[in-house]
């Protein structure tokens, strides 16, 4: 994920979608918060882990089971 962080860093999006399964390095703070001018969001898989991203601070939303859908 640091290396996501520092490609915002360096191309300055308004703002980004990262899509994930949470299993991530632990995050410079420093590099978080370089990231601040960028609206940034992640996706986490459903079989994923949101817990490293909620410790950095950044917004994410876990995505739900679907209906139907086969394990």
């Amino acid at each position: 994920m640091s290396c996501v962080l520092e490609h915002l860093i360096r191309t300055r999006p308004a703002s980004a979608v990262v899509v994930t399964d949470g299993y991530i390095e632990a995050l410079d703070p420093r590099l978080v918060a370089q990231t601040a001018r960028t609206r940034l969001h992640a996706l986490v898989s459903r079989d994923g882990n949101p817990a490293a991203l909620e410790r950095a601070g950044i917004a994410c939303t876990q995505l739900p089971v679907l209906k139907g859908a086969r394990p």
